[in-house]
């Protein structure tokens, strides 16, 4: 069979209810079919490739492991992967329509394009970002404080960290060694929020708050592959996301979720792109 042009690297856990949606928005990414291979890593014993539509083209990893995390069901899935490009999709999110076929020819020049992020709550966008732009920078990482997905170069890919925000120090270690900015497609990653969402969990603040530490200390004792002269900035990355994870744990409203703070926070001291 020949190899197909990008691999689609999914973690699955527990996904019987959004895995089909978020097959469908790959179905639906612009690509023809026969270019596209989708990875599913499953990380609870459970076989998902029956969930996929009828003309997608879709492997598993072996099943075994459960209860990883989704770091390690990545890199299973890298393993396993064909693909010239790697896209990284989550089992409970989507793409907007159109989303590879905007950025395969930016990461053909480039060697990785990323899209925007829409952060949808019951189904109803409440932050988009960044708008007005047509480059991620690595100072976004820990200024928006939300997670972008990259579509990149097989050249490209590392291993993902086994710590939370494990996605983000992905895309903060891959945007350090492409010069500290990567091409930025108009259409978007949809992170779909429920009540299952990792940030609406009681103890997000404190997991997330010792992982970034973590990410801090081994960014700066040398590891990942990095140019040293942005392990600093990179760094700099997760110290941003934890006063942000600080103010949103000594300001937000009883029951206001993570992303809704930021987009109230955003509103409030950025109108337009600085």
């Amino acid at each position: 069979m020949e190899r197909p042009e990008i691999s689609v690297i999914i973690p699955v856990y527990r996904a019987e209810v959004t895995l089909p949606r978020a097959l469908a928005s790959v179905m639906a990414s612009g690509m023809p079919p026969d270019q596209v291979e989708v990875v599913l890593a499953s990380d609870d014993g459970t076989d998902y490739r029956e969930l996929a539509p009828d003309g997608l083209r879709v492997s598993a990893t072996p099943l075994g492991p459960v209860r990883t995390g989704p770091g390690a069901a990545r890199n299973r899935a890298l393993a396993q992967a064909q693909g010239r490009f790697y896209a990284f999709l989550d089992a409970d999110d989507s793409w907007e329509p159109g989303y590879l076929a905007a950025l395969l020819p930016l990461a053909r020049r480039h060697g990785a394009a990323f899209g925007q992020t829409s952060v949808l709550d019951a189904g109803q966008q409440i932050l988009r970002m960044p708008q007005g732009a047509d480059r991620l920078r690595l100072q976004d990482l820990g200024h928006y404080g939300g997670s972008f997905h990259p579509l990149l170069a097989r050249a490209q890919a590392r291993p993902f960290t086994s710590h939370p925000s494990q996605d983000v120090r992905h895309a903060a270690e891959l945007l350090a060694r492409l010069g500290g900015s990567a091409p930025l497609a108009p259409v978007a990653y949809q992170l779909r929020l429920s009540e299952s969402s990792v940030t609406a969990e009681t103890d997000f603040s404190d997991r997330v708050a010792r992982a970034y530490a973590c990410h801090v200390s081994e960014i700066l004792a040398g590891a990942g592959d990095l140019p040293e002269a942005m392990r600093a900035p990179c760094a700099e990355v997760f110290r941003a996301k934890a006063r942000l994870n600080t103010a949103y744990g000594r300001e937000a409203r009883p029951g206001q979720s993570f992303y809704g703070f930021i987009a109230e926070r955003l509103a409030r001291a950025e109108p337009a792109r600085r």
